[in-house]
């Protein structure tokens, strides 16, 4: 029997070490939201966010409007916000996020799909936070879990 919540911490272990990796005060976190499809996960997601759903919907990612830094998973973990030297301002190897997506598709038994949430004006929740923070839905037909991406300077 699979252990979903082991998925997650161990997701989470690598989020926490791509965020020590890029060293620019990115704070990478999953969390399990239970056995649902992601698209079906939004009240799972606003109780374990503590947030009231007025305002919020749950949108495939490739619908979401963005703009500014970090919109996706894959900006979230290879690219520096304020890097420390001039050495930094590269962005990781993106073998990086290609192992990421490797170890998802195997920890899942099949690609996740992603979802973002947003305002309901289909933007990103960043320009309206003050900060720069997204939260991404992924996962199976089943099972979903939520990446939540944060930076504080």
């Amino acid at each position: 029997m699979d252990d979903f919540h082991g998925h997650a911490r161990h997701i989470d272990g690598y989020l926490q070490a791509v965020s020590a990796l890029k060293d620019d005060g990115s704070d990478l976190l999953c969390t399990y939201l239970g056995p649902l499809p992601p698209q079906a996960s939004f009240d799972a997601l606003c109780r374990a966010l503590d947030v009231t759903p007025d305002g919020l919907r749950l949108l495939p990612l490739e619908t979401v409007v963005c703009s500014g830094a970090l919109c996706t998973p894959r900006q979230w973990l290879l690219e520096r916000l304020h890097p420390t030297s001039e050495a930094d301002r590269q962005p990781l190897d993106a073998r990086l996020y290609d192992g990421f997506k490797r170890e998802l598709a195997e920890l899942l038994g099949a690609e996740p799909r992603w979802y973002q949430l947003v305002l309901s004006s289909q933007r990103s929740l960043a320009g309206q936070l003050g900060a720069i923070w997204s939260v991404f839905v992924f996962g199976t037909e089943c099972h979903a879990y939520v990446m939540h991406c944060s930076w504080d300077s």
